[in-house]
């Protein structure tokens, strides 16, 4: 199963706020975070958004969080 990024990025960035995370999970950040990675998690560019599969999804996540 392929998952939006710009939904991941989104609900992150808007759980983070909600929860006033010291290291706010950034919309942005985290869109470009995916944008340098791309090969890393196998991210498929469909013009207009991003996906990365279930597999990868956990990871993607997870790493651009160890870099806040």
């Amino acid at each position: 199963m392929q998952h939006s990024v710009k939904f991941i990025s989104k609900s992150n960035s808007e759980l983070s706020d909600r929860r006033k995370d010291k290291k706010r999970f950034s919309y942005e950040g985290f869109i470009q975070y995916a944008k340098d990675n791309m090969d890393k998690y196998s991210i498929i560019d469909t013009g207009h958004d991003m996906l990365v599969s279930t597999w990868y999804s956990s990871d993607l996540i997870n790493d651009y969080q160890k870099t806040l």
